[in-house]
């Protein structure tokens, strides 16, 4: 997805993809030509652009508080939640990792469609106190019937909609991850063929718009399932590999280390790039060897420590090294466990075991 920044709420950045570009003026020209000549007959053609324009971004705005539904909620349980982005067909919350639990499965899925609920009865309770007939009793009503409608739509047993997920949580107790994960996902594959080819009728009956969105929105969700489905399937597989299986155990180096012995010993000797060192305050710090390439080898690396900001433990499982691997943007990480550094551990050895299991055939 090509996305740009437009806000940072909670400490989550609410992004909007590019595609939200062709949707904002679709549904601007929907309600502009189609909504508000219906139920406000006597705007101009400048107010009926300027409400279309306004009740468009209201409705990504009831969206957006969709996803903070499920991101705020994965927050609670310690999940971190790397951004909100906005695209055409609607929003998404990118939660680094997948729940641990079903009851965190049920309660993060459920959290967006109780948000959507809650908003349709707010505004239908302000329409009661609006005259029929007015721009702002056509607004509210729009945004009562959208947001029901939208949580109702999340509801659907599909993975990976919220029902799907919901579905997911509900099974997983009784038959276990996976197979609760085969089984929502069917499901999608089902709703998702379901909407392609009810796509393609309204396309051979002349609707071409409502055929191609159907048909994209389907083709949307399966891909989505596929991919959601292969996360938590080599979540499973990794969850019996743990960070101490395949780490390099590397002594921590001292601040007072020349850079001569870092480049002709250590690190040929343990071939990682990122080497732990004890600075002079006793706490650990990492060097990074491609800041000692271009720097005269008779200098201490004491002034090149960097503090640590990413680590895992021995424990781990390999699926949560490697989630910590991409949201760190690092290729190398230390292996620390009670104040103790035991060594690095490599993003490029986690792939390589990714790939054995992909010829293996078991993702």
């Amino acid at each position: 997805m090509n996305t740009f920044k437009i806000t940072n709420i909670f400490g989550i950045d609410v992004k909007l993809d590019t595609s939200w570009f062709i949707i904002f003026f679709l549904l601007t020209y929907t309600f502009a030509f189609f909504y508000y000549p219906y139920c406000c007959p006597n705007l101009n053609f400048v107010e009926k652009i300027l409400l279309g324009a306004i009740s468009t971004v209201l409705w990504f705005f009831c969206i957006l508080l969709h996803e903070f539904g499920h991101s705020l909620t994965a927050k609670k349980f310690g999940f971190k939640v790397k951004e909100i982005i906005l695209f055409v067909f609607g929003g998404v919350s990118v939660i680094t990792q997948l729940p641990k639990k079903p009851s965190q499965e049920f309660l993060i899925a459920i959290a967006g469609p109780v948000i959507s609920f809650v908003l349709g009865i707010i505004f239908f309770v302000l329409s009661l106190f609006t005259k029929e007939g007015t721009v702002l009793y056509g607004l509210l009503n729009f945004l009562t019937v959208g947001n029901f409608m939208l949580g109702a739509f999340n509801l659907i047993p599909a993975f990976p909609l919220d029902g799907g997920r919901i579905l997911r949580s509900l099974l997983w107790n009784k038959f276990g991850e996976l197979k609760a994960t085969k089984f929502a996902l069917f499901a999608g594959e089902i709703f998702a063929y379901f909407l392609m080819i009810m796509g393609g009728l309204y396309f051979i009956t002349g609707e071409f718009l409502n055929g191609i969105w159907l048909i994209l929105l389907g083709y949307f969700i399966k891909k989505s399932a596929e991919n959601n489905y292969k996360q938590i399937i080599t979540k499973s597989l990794f969850d019996k590999y743990k960070v101490e299986q395949f780490m390099h155990i590397v002594k921590p180096l001292f601040s007072d280390t020349k850079v001569s012995d870092v480049l002709n010993y250590y690190f040929p000797f343990y071939k990682v790039k990122t080497l732990p060192v004890i600075g002079k305050d006793g706490k650990f710090y990492i060097i990074d060897i491609k800041n000692l390439q271009q720097v005269p080898e008779n200098l201490e690396i004491e002034q090149f420590l960097e503090p640590i900001k990413c680590f895992v433990s021995p424990y781990d499982d390999i699926f949560s090294a490697y989630e910590k691997f991409l949201n760190c943007n690092l290729n190398e990480l230390p292996v620390i466990y009670k104040n103790t550094l035991l060594g690095i551990i490599k993003k490029s050895v986690i792939e390589e075991k990714i790939r054995q299991l992909e010829k293996l055939k078991e993702i």
